[in-house]
């Protein structure tokens, strides 16, 4: 059983970071960043609630790597007028006119999540509702990713883990895996899938380990719980995807060569992640749960030819209960 102490509001959003190794040497720091962080009496001061957060950038570029025309995060707490006594944290990432090295441009994209965690309750419901991808391409092919944002808004009953027994997300992770599993299988050249890339690492090579993941989930619950423990639980939680597969069409004023290079890029392509000789590999809408919080990603990519780095934008994350989480 949850404790009674306040509810802990926590959650944050940045529109875009990232690491750069050549044709520059830059870090990217947290672009249009905010964090919500404390209860509704610690966010309150003279002047009013802070309950409310938000940071507005634009014009952003570097070099020709990474740009946006604009940017906009906001990060939210508030007792529930639906629940009484719920709590609702939002948080809210924007990017308008994305561009990645002329491989990856959106007009917008829109990552969303908002938790109400309920008296008494551990595990809060949660929505994606407005996380979407407008006008998505990857080498100017339309990419119209499908999402699937009921993924991990049913919460299980009683009050377990989402990522805990046979849930449906976990039913739905199970089949990603697999999925992701089988199309590694002989895959050569991809820097992400080497031993110690993302797919092998993030992903475990397609493979999850269930036992280890699970045991990490609980037990790092059964820590945040215990309110006599001055520890948070860590785990690192399961990574999949709000994207259950993409459409890829062809460039319509050059239909042959379009149709070959959009051949070239469904068979580089396995639901969420797609890889592109030359460039390098995107993911787009990687959801990471945890055994209480939720962090989306809603394109990362890690480039590896013509440009060497990673980069990841539209991300937010909430987390929340009856302490603070780690820091």
């Amino acid at each position: 059983m949850a404790n009674d102490k306040p509810h802990y509001f926590h959650a944050e959003a940045h529109a875009l970071k990232g690491n750069v190794k050549f044709p520059v040497d830059a870090e990217v720091r947290p672009q249009a960043y905010v964090k919500l962080a404390g209860t509704l009496e610690e966010l309150s001061n003279g002047e009013g609630k802070r309950n409310y957060f938000s940071q507005h950038a634009k014009n952003y570029r570097l070099e020709g790597i990474f740009s946006y025309t604009a940017a906009h995060t906001q990060v939210s707490g508030h007792e529930s007028t639906k629940h009484p006594g719920a709590s609702v944290t939002l948080a809210t990432s924007v990017v308008e006119n994305l561009n990645i090295l002329n491989v990856v441009t959106a007009d917008r994209v829109v990552a969303q999540i908002s938790t109400t965690h309920f008296p008494g309750k551990y595990v809060p419901e949660v929505t994606f509702l407005g996380t979407h991808f407008e006008h998505l391409k990857i080498a100017r092919h339309k990419v119209v990713p499908i999402l699937n944002l009921k993924l991990a808004g049913q919460k299980p009953a009683g009050d377990q883990l989402y990522v805990a027994g046979k849930t449906d997300l976990m039913t739905v992770v199970t089949r990603q895996y697999e999925k992701l599993a089988g199309w590694l299988t002989g895959r050569k050249g991809m820097r992400s899938a080497e031993p110690d890339g993302s797919l092998t690492l993030q992903y475990h090579g397609g493979a999850p380990e269930y036992k280890t993941i699970l045991s990490d989930v609980v037990t790092a619950r059964k820590i945040d719980e215990d309110v006599t423990t001055k520890d948070i639980g860590k785990s690192d939680g399961i990574t999949f995807s709000l994207v259950e597969d993409v459409v890829i069409e062809p460039i319509r004023n050059d239909i042959d060569t379009a149709k070959r290079d959009a051949k070239e890029l469904v068979e580089g392509k396995c639901g969420h992640v797609i890889h592109i000789p030359d460039f390098g590999t995107i993911f787009l809408a990687e959801l990471t749960v945890n055994h209480n919080s939720f962090h989306l990603t809603m394109i990362r990519v890690e480039m590896g030819c013509i440009a060497a780095g990673t980069g990841s934008m539209g991300v937010c994350a909430v987390n929340g209960g009856g302490k603070p989480p780690t820091p």
